[in-house]
């Protein structure tokens, strides 16, 4: 997966106007911060908001969506 800057930033808005508009606004944080990683964040985020929505209960909260895990065999986050 590999959008434009634009286009990232727009595809995290969609994702966020199904799951959480009120979160809507680290779209374009997330797109500045994870430039790269664009297949890690949407499985990131998808993986919080379906704990979310189905058997955990939680506040969502800026700490938690920002926390993309580091790549692999890095030892960077």
């Amino acid at each position: 997966m590999k959008y434009t800057p634009q286009m990232y930033e727009q595809k995290l808005n969609e994702f966020f106007d199904r799951h959480d508009p009120g979160n809507k606004y680290l779209s374009p944080k997330i797109a500045q911060d994870f430039p790269d990683r664009q297949r890690e964040v949407f499985d990131h985020l998808t993986a919080v908001y379906a704990n979310r929505e189905g058997t955990l209960e939680g506040v969502m909260n800026k700490e938690t969506i920002l926390t993309i895990p580091p790549k692999a065999n890095t030892g960077v986050g």
